[in-house]
């Protein structure tokens, strides 16, 4: 019998590919721990605390995903435990007893913490075996759990008392996100992604039925309902992402949307206060606003920064002269805590203690310089010391792609396919993320915002000369990507939309004048569903446009990489399949078949500055080492790994979830 080791090693496919040998050189792994450490709150909670007395509840991403719990009043952490074998969670509700529930990310487990100082989560596995994300929590008048779902589309009912779940169904034909959650009486509010859709679902009948959206949002398409609350029959619907939107009143009883407020952040709307006022974030500002009448006020304190988002917002007695009565108060992504009090007007933002915590690796990149950058999930941007692994690290936002290009490094970002120019040499300031003293410049610069074009991820960049060129995955009201020529004197950009039919640009490559992309069938939401069958790849010259598209790899649903060697030819990489690519006469020229088609989109490619060898990271954790003269390749290490990265002297760096690791 075949072993799967042995199946790598005998794999061949012709006209040009060679035996694949299993390891013969030796291999030395050195990590380097992690260079993107930080705070990074989701989801959150205002609930009584391991002794009883009201904390916030929220959770730290990491590895594994830790619940804190955080005195409102003194801003200390009065607990934190693990979340075993998950990595994040938006979800966290808790019952009228304090019971917490957290519903998680990748694993789509829901958690469960009872009262007590002695009380651990416990992981009560998938409520739904086929949903890997729990986006977001609700709980009904009998302390019954409800929760919205991806990639399904699903809502879901679980019954404390039984242990029982209820499968409400997929809620709209091909929907995979719901994105948020809510209950009020008998029905359960649900909100999607990629278009709006507010759905209302009987509790004991499921029968569903759809909301009108209010005016103002047209049909919904190309938005989401980020979040849903539900407080004295109204319905709070956030529509725009966790960072910016409009917040849309409903009033049940009468069966009609009675305000549209713009500039809401996410992620909760708090309960009602004394005289039935809520509190959330808008224009970078706490803000308070009564229902009865429609008025908002800003009453602060600011929030500076991109994100002005909270996690967990609730009421407080904070048990001090200062701080009469109830105070409302919430932690935001970064662990900073706001409070307001409704009585004294006063207000405040304080740093908490929560720990920060290694980030998920999502880009890695070695420069022409010598320094290795690397970039985060949901924040950080790192600039690395190659031989002792130290690293300076920035706050910032999720991270896609980095290049470093004459000196200057271009960071791609995410959401809206934001791309940024970084000077090394100059202080870090960003004025969205980490600003600087006061006078210091913007550094890194925004240059591009595709929010208005659906984008959302860079995954492709490359020098093109007097230009940089990036390729975007869309947001899920459509399969096309879009190429982006940015001319690096004037930064001035030109949008090519759609370049290759119902698909995102995940590689590049320049060679001679022209831009060589290729593809993948998926969005960068994994949505809509694809309608092509394979990847393509495409040439694009400034002057001409698209001058050529063929298919590289039959069936393949991506070309995640693409690399030029030392003699000009082009390299690629199709689902386990390294090829050779003429430009000249647009030709493959040999094929090297690296691993079995699995359909995966995972893969990258990298070379030292001057050698005869290419390196590729195939399916998360084969690692190869290519022989161009002789067309010939050898695995190096099998491995768990997301990101290759080749030092210009030939070091090989990868990434293994949080930590950097030098093969060498």
């Amino acid at each position: 019998m075949l072993t799967r080791r042995s199946l790598l090693a005998a794999a061949i496919l012709a006209p040009g590919a060679a035996l694949i040998p299993t390891p013969a050189r030796a291999v030395s792994v050195t990590p380097l721990g992690s260079p993107l450490q930080d705070v990074t709150l989701v989801g959150g909670a205002m609930a009584p605390g391991p002794h009883g007395k009201k904390v916030l509840w929220s959770v730290a991403t990491g590895e594994p995903a830790k619940l804190n719990a955080v005195d409102p009043a003194t801003a200390k952490t009065v607990l934190t435990q693990p979340l075993t074998g998950s990595p994040g969670a938006y979800a966290v509700v808790a019952t009228r007893d304090g019971t917490l529930y957290v519903g998680t990310y990748d694993t789509g487990s829901l958690y469960r913490r009872k009262p007590g100082p002695d009380s651990t989560p416990e992981n009560l596995g998938r409520p739904l075996p086929s949903e890997h994300y729990i986006w977001r929590l609700a709980i009904d008048d009998e302390d019954r759990l409800y929760g919205g779902t991806y990639p399904g589309g699903r809502v879901f009912r679980y019954d404390h008392r039984t242990g029982r779940v209820r499968d409400y169904g997929q809620l709209l034909p091909g929907l995979q996100y719901v994105r948020s959650i809510a209950v009020w009486g008998s029905y359960i509010y649900a909100g999607t992604l990629p278009d709006a859709h507010v759905i209302a679902i009987h509790k004991d009948t499921g029968a569903k039925r759809e909301l009108p959206l209010p005016e103002g949002l047209g049909d919904g398409t190309g938005q989401l309902v980020n979040d849903l609350n539900a407080y004295a029959g109204k319905l709070y619907a956030r529509f725009g992402t966790a960072i910016n939107g409009k917040l849309g009143v409903y009033d049940i009883s009468a069966g009609k949307w009675v305000d549209l407020i713009d500039g809401v952040a996410g992620l909760d709307v708090s309960s009602p206060g004394r005289r039935g006022e809520v509190y959330f974030t808008r224009n970078n500002r706490l803000t308070r606003y009564q229902p009865r009448t429609g008025k908002l006020t800003a009453v602060g304190p600011d929030i500076m920064g991109r994100v002005a988002n909270n996690r967990g917002i609730g009421w407080a007695d904070l048990g001090t002269r200062d701080w009469p009565g109830e105070t409302v108060t919430g932690l935001l992504w970064r662990g900073a805590l706001f409070r307001h009090n409704p009585i004294t007007g006063r207000g405040e933002l304080v740093q908490t203690d929560v720990p920060g915590d290694p980030v998920l690796i999502l880009t890695l990149h070695a420069g022409q310089s010598g320094t290795v950058y690397a970039g985060g999930f949901l924040s950080g941007f790192a600039e690395i010391d190659p031989g002792t692994g130290q690293a300076d690290y920035h706050s910032f936002g999720q991270i896609e792609s980095i290049r470093e290009i004459g000196g200057a490094v271009w960071i791609g970002g995410y959401p809206d396919s934001r791309l940024y120019r970084y000077d090394p040499s100059l202080p870090w300031s960003s004025p969205e993320y980490a600003p600087g003293p006061p006078g210091t410049a913007d550094n890194p610069v925004k240059i591009t915002d595709l929010k208005a074009q659906h984008q959302v991820r860079i995954r492709a960049m490359t020098d093109a000369g007097t230009d940089l060129a990036y390729g975007t995955m869309p947001d899920g009201t459509t399969l096309n990507g879009a190429l982006v020529i940015v001319d690096k004197t004037t930064l001035a950009a030109a949008v090519h939309l759609p370049v290759v039919t119902d698909q995102s640009i995940v590689s590049l490559a320049y060679q001679d004048g022209t831009i060589v992309g290729g593809t993948s069938i998926h969005g960068g939401y994994s949505t809509p569903t694809p309608t092509q069958p394979e990847a393509r790849l495409f040439g694009w010259t400034v002057s001409a446009g698209k001058t050529f598209e063929m298919t590289p790899v039959p069936g393949a649903p991506a070309i995640p990489a693409l690399l030029q060697d030392s003699t000009g030819l082009l390299w690629g990489l199709a689902d386990g399949q390294l090829f050779a690519f003429d430009v000249a006469s647009r030709q493959v020229v040999h094929r090297l078949q690296l691993a079995p088609d699995t359909g995966s989109t995972a893969g990258e490619l990298a070379r030292p500055a001057a050698d005869g060898r290419i390196y590729a990271l195939v399916q998360r954790h084969l690692l190869f080492e290519i022989d161009l003269a002789g067309r010939t390749g050898k695995l190096l290490l099998d491995r768990p790994a997301q990101n290759l990265a080749v030092h210009p002297d030939g070091r090989i760096f990868l990434a293994e979830d949080t930590v950097l690791t030098r093969v060498e």
